[in-house]
């Protein structure tokens, strides 16, 4: 039989129960990184008696994690390219698993914001190269709906943080360690928040890596006996597809050391043929992370208190007690005339209804996907979540001021995924990680930009803070039309 790319193999082995273990090893390892990044939200409140937080150290604990993945997605996909995927995300697994541990335990605001800054150096790797290692066992044609229907492990995320807290929260336990010194309810929580993580790290040891990885590295061998695990699992024999894998030519140089070599391959991003088609990907995504993330994260804050009245979004960010500035409080009036320090999580329905919006956008997402050009689904989420943005600032009824919010963040976040796999179809193998984790490394940016702007400027001019994410939709719908359309095996 003639010699055949690893596509052309997968697609002669057919889809079967191997693809559904390493689709459920994605879930897993990316529905942690979506309950780790969430943690925030649910600090944010939790700790603000405790540590007594100022507004400024509330955006830092809240912009903590995304600060670390931002630095970190920048040298992690030359790792990826360069030693696998599997051995990064299973390396990334130990590190955020365990310094999420330690930060659990951290006594003052200061230390627990420099751990989540090293959990997120870690998870970087964890949320970036999951898609890549995804996408990876699967045909190009199965790719695009496989990573939507993946996807829903964010919404199944979003889900499960309220649903743990609800159980866990009104129990309010602590433990006395020391007179200075206890282990309050949220720092279980947050032990909890890890248990998608501890299963998605036990899956990638039992999984191969990336045939794709591995042809691109010149070790055909260990790509026919990645194929074969494929195989083996889907109850097929090796003998009756007789598969033979084509040479390719590996990229790397590693003639001029280590940094040379960094330099050279990161290079190859910002020269034709490939420049264009990166930048295109790279601005949209940022967008939607400064819009989806930059507002997610402060969601469970934003909507921690009573919605019963008709207002406007902004009317109750004015009137929500966590966003009150205590030190300026203090200031300008006595003790007495100071509003109560708030730490509890009084609303966490809303969180749920936001979680379950995303699995029904992901499904809606991964049905467009199958009949319409997967731009132009792009392209339809961001503009309806504009429009959405943009009648928040007259809409006063609680219920369509909830749906409309909550839809102007899923709309754009259930992009992300699909977005992204773009980049695993127009990029060839070897540049694939570096792309990928750039990206999210500098769209990460976007959601600690968004986050920062709600932290600080939300209590002082909410409705242009609101009115700056609409305008970003509106040139994320332009980027998205003339995103690239061509597959690179």
């Amino acid at each position: 039989m003639p010699a055949m790319d690893v596509d052309t193999a997968l697609l002669t082995i057919g889809y079967g129960l191997g693809q559904v273990i390493i689709f459920m090893v994605s879930f897993f390892i990316y529905m942690y990184s979506v309950t780790e990044s969430m943690t925030a939200g649910y600090l944010v409140v939790l700790t603000s008696c405790e540590f007594d937080t100022s507004p400024k150290e509330k955006t830092l604990l809240a912009n903590s994690l995304l600060g670390g993945m931002v630095a970190s997605g920048l040298f992690i996909g030359f790792l990826a390219d360069r030693y696998g995927r599997k051995f990064v995300i299973r390396l990334a697994l130990v590190g955020a698993l365990s310094f999420s541990v330690i930060s659990a335990l951290m006594p003052d605001l200061y230390s627990l914001s420099v751990i989540r800054i090293i959990v997120g150096t870690f998870l970087s790797a964890v949320a970036s190269l999951q898609v890549g290692f995804l996408g990876e066992f699967h045909a190009i044609k199965w790719r695009p709906i496989t990573v939507a229907i993946c996807s829903q492990s964010q919404g199944l995320a979003l889900i499960y943080c309220p649903l743990v807290a609800m159980a866990i929260l009104p129990n309010n336990f602590n433990v006395d360690l020391s007179s200075s010194y206890n282990l309050r309810v949220w720092r279980f929580l947050m032990m909890f928040f890890m248990i998608p993580g501890w299963l998605a790290l036990v899956g990638i040891c039992l999984v191969p890596e990336t045939p794709h990885f591995l042809m691109s590295v010149n070790r055909p061998d260990k790509a026919l006996l990645a194929l074969k695990w494929i195989c083996r699992m889907n109850r097929k024999k090796w003998e009756d597809v007789d598969i033979t894998l084509s040479e390719e030519k590996s990229s790397t140089n590693d003639q001029e050391g280590f940094w040379k070599t960094v330099w050279y391959e990161y290079k190859l991003l910002f020269s034709k043929p490939h420049v264009f088609k990166f930048f295109i990907c790279l601005f949209l995504i940022f967008g939607i992370f400064f819009t989806s993330i930059g507002l997610g994260i402060w969601f469970p804050v934003i909507r921690n208190m009573d919605n019963s009245g008709s207002n406007r979004l902004c009317d109750l960010v004015n009137n929500n007690p966590t966003f009150i500035n205590h030190e300026a409080d203090d200031t300008n009036g006595t003790d007495s005339e100071s509003p109560k320090c708030n730490d509890e999580m009084t609303n966490l329905i809303d969180p749920v209804y936001y979680g379950f919006t995303y699995i029904g956008c992901f499904i809606l997402a991964s049905v467009l996907v199958h009949w319409m050009t997967r731009k132009y689904v792009i392209a339809l989420h961001i503009l309806i979540s504009m429009i959405l943005g943009i009648s928040l600032n007259i809409m006063k009824q609680p219920t369509v001021v909830l749906i409309f919010f909550v839809l102007m963040m899923v709309l754009p976040g259930v992009l992300i995924p699909l977005a992204t796999s773009v980049l695993v179809d127009c990029l060839p193998v070897n540049l694939r990680g570096k792309a990928l984790c750039m990206v999210r490394s500098l769209a990460r940016f976007g959601g600690v930009l968004g986050s920062t702007m709600i932290g600080l400027f939300i209590r002082v001019t909410c409705d242009v803070t609101f009115n700056i994410f609409n305008l970003c939709l509106a040139i994320c719908v332009v980027l998205a039309v003339f995103q690239p359309k061509d597959i690179v095996t």
